[in-house]
């Protein structure tokens, strides 16, 4: 199934690997790191102009920020899974 994550932008629910929180606490320094290394490596995508806040890591690497929650990427994920029940 394919979720849309905001902004017009869809992802494949296989492809996801992790979706992360951005909102309201500070991230490790680890996360930072692998966040900037990603940048720097071109693996990284914004669904959207707003301020973002969570990230979803993808199967290939690519990260996308995006301005929806965590919870609510994940629900929209739980959601798609039960329609096909």
């Amino acid at each position: 199934m394919y979720v849309h994550i905001g902004a017009g932008k869809i992802l494949s629910d296989k492809d996801i690997i992790g979706i992360f929180d951005l909102d309201g606490k500070r991230f490790s320094d680890i996360t930072g790191s692998f966040l900037k290394n990603a940048e720097k490596n071109g693996k990284v995508e914004s669904a959207g102009e707003d301020l973002p806040r969570s990230f979803v890591l993808c199967e290939d690497g690519k990260v996308v920020f995006t301005h929806i929650s965590s919870n609510a990427v994940f629900s929209r994920i739980m959601n798609s899974e039960k329609n096909l029940i």
